[in-house]
């Protein structure tokens, strides 16, 4: 199965296009929390008189001004637990995923909370017995509590429930009678009168309707009592794995089956409506807007920004994108192709991927959190890291990149590199063939003030690919206002 790490899970051999291998920059890359990488920043900082005023507004104390942005700095981050296996592919965790729902793998794990619930969408997602073998590879959805995990993101350890079909006992009962139900793999419907061969390049086994591998959810959110998600799909494997069509799906009431309506195209990466810059969507309902934050080429990729009338959703009418280098908003359906594939990004030049992005209403600001994958010509990754920044308003200015985990980094591969064999413990990935990625950070951080400071107390999911695994970290951030 090619899933979104990028190796063959049946074949361990080091491949240089694979998200985890080992970076040659070895202990000259920067240590763990240091925000000195600004020679990578490619943002502008600029912000045109039509650009949100979310730095002006204020929280408590009417007397006190809000800054003009706050600098972050890493305080400390630490893994919390495996969420789906253990020492092993075959190992459960806590959550008893293998038997609970014939669930012995996936990826991703991109949060919404819908009323109550705290949902995770995650991608390509293996069988434990009998169904969906590696290279099939649909999506599934867990969900828990929303109130429990924001005072506790471990509850996600041990409490993590999955949508499943309506067999009971589950149709591998016969063969292993421990496993007690199937997860539930998310199916589309076409718009009226188009194809779903429109969307899903590469469905999963015989079901034209389910999205197989390298078909999956980018981003969620909610508007009204309506849940979307972004989706990227049409995936093609040459020159390298990367998906082509984004596209939005609803998911409509009652919501006892991930079974998805197609609303509309997003964006394509050869002559898209929104430059081919928008394959990954992180989107934030924000002011009567979706503002959209994208990226095109898979991890060959800057930031982008786009919005949306949140009104306008299902029909992208008065989208606009926004221009760094002129610092203003342009809708895209005026200029040609080439002017849109044009437009450069707001953040980073190269090697983003999936990305997340989160307002915090107090103390407002902006947190956005992504890995990182820099090549060199011959396609072997040089750096590869997690990193977030933060900005008090969606157009910027944004901060330097402040590093949470460099996969180079000496203390994290002692902690974190598996064995030969297993991966007990802390031991979560093989270093030597992949790496961390699809980073998405939960909903509702704990805010407490230290002086003048912030302390920002944040979790979030990101996924091993070797083993194919989702993990649960969380990270202390410190917010230094700035009143420049």
């Amino acid at each position: 199965m090619l899933g979104c790490g990028g190796l063959d899970q049946a074949d361990p051999t080091p491949n240089p296009q694979a998200t985890g291998a080992t970076s040659t920059t070895g202990s000259s890359t920067l240590p763990v929390g240091d925000t000195g990488d600004a020679s990578l920043d490619t943002g502008t900082g600029m912000v045109d008189s039509d650009a949100s005023d979310a730095g002006d507004e204020e929280s408590g104390d009417t007397d006190t001004p809000m800054p003009a942005a706050w600098v972050p700095s890493l305080v400390d981050y630490g893994l919390h637990c495996k969420l789906i296996s253990d020492e092993t592919l075959e190992d459960p965790t806590a959550n008893a995923t293998h038997t609970r729902f014939n669930l012995r793998g996936t990826d991703l794990g991109i949060p919404l909370q819908i009323g109550e619930t705290l949902h995770l969408f995650f991608g390509d997602t293996t069988g434990y017995r009998d169904i969906w073998p590696f290279g099939e590879d649909p999506d599934a959805v867990a969900f828990a509590n929303a109130d429990a995990v924001a005072d506790d993101p471990t509850v996600l350890c041990d409490a993590l429930d999955v949508y499943v079909t309506p067999d009971v006992p589950s149709v591998a009962a016969g063969t292993d009678p421990s496993v007690l139900r199937d997860f539930a793999a998310g199916a589309m419907a076409a718009p009226e009168g188009q194809m779903l061969s429109d969307y899903i390049g590469d469905p999963a086994g015989p079901f034209p309707q389910i999205p197989g591998t390298f078909e999956v959810p980018s981003g969620a959110m909610t508007i009204g009592d309506a849940v979307y998600l972004t989706w990227a799909g049409q995936t093609e494997m040459v020159p390298r794995p990367r998906m082509t069509l984004s596209y939005l799906v609803r998911w409509d009431p009652p919501r006892e089956l991930p079974d998805y309506q197609i609303v509309r195209p997003i964006d394509a990466l050869d002559q898209g409506a929104l430059g081919g810059h928008f394959m990954q969507i992180a989107p934030v309902v924000r002011d009567d807007a979706v503002y959209a934050f994208g990226t095109g080429d898979f991890r060959y990729s800057g930031i982008y920004l786009a919005r949306i009338p949140a009104d306008a959703i299902e029909t992208g009418a008065g989208t606009e994108v926004f221009d760094p280098d002129a610092g203003t908003w342009v809708d895209p359906s005026i200029l040609m192709p080439a002017e849109r594939a044009a437009i450069v990004p707001l953040l980073e030049s190269d090697g983003v991927g999936e990305l997340s992005v989160q307002w915090v209403e107090d103390p407002g600001v902006y947190v956005m959190l992504y890995q990182r994958e820099l090549h060199d010509d011959a396609g072997t990754i040089v750096d590869n890291r997690v990193v977030l920044r933060t900005a008090t308003a969606p157009e910027g200015p944004w901060s330097d990149a402040v590093t949470v985990i460099d996969m180079a980094d000496p203390e994290f591969r002692e902690a974190h590199c598996c064995g030969p064999d297993a991966c007990p413990g802390d031991q979560i990935l093989h270093c030597a063939v992949a790496g961390l990625y699809g980073t998405y950070l939960l909903p509702r951080p704990v805010a407490t003030m230290d002086g003048d400071d912030t302390v920002l107390e944040l979790a979030f999911v990101a996924s091993t690919w070797n083993p194919y695994n989702v993990v649960l970290f969380g990270a202390d951030l410190r917010l230094e206002p700035s009143f420049d």
